[in-house]
């Protein structure tokens, strides 16, 4: 077995209590998790999620959405998929 290091870092302990919560019910600890987390950066050779600003079109989408602007709603699927074309 290699030999350990330790981590110190700072979060929001709300945001620890819940994450907490969550791993427990997975039956992970917290440095099971981060372990896991290291292990996909090292596998994926990054960040193993997308980590980026949104574009000018993203940003209009959200600010729109946020308005109630611009918004459509179906009350089914089969309405949407018409909407769409599919």
């Amino acid at each position: 077995m290699s030999q350990s290091s330790t981590i110190s870092v700072r979060t929001e302990k709300g945001l620890k209590e819940k994450v907490g919560k969550i791993l427990h019910e997975l039956g992970l600890s917290h440095s099971t998790a981060i372990n896991m987390y290291y292990r996909l950066i090292l596998a994926e050779r990054g960040i193993p999620f997308d980590v980026k600003l949104p574009n000018k079109t993203t940003r209009k989408a959200v600010e729109d959405l946020e308005k109630g602007k611009n918004v459509k709603r179906f009350d089914t699927a089969e309405e949407l998929f018409q909407d769409l074309g599919i």
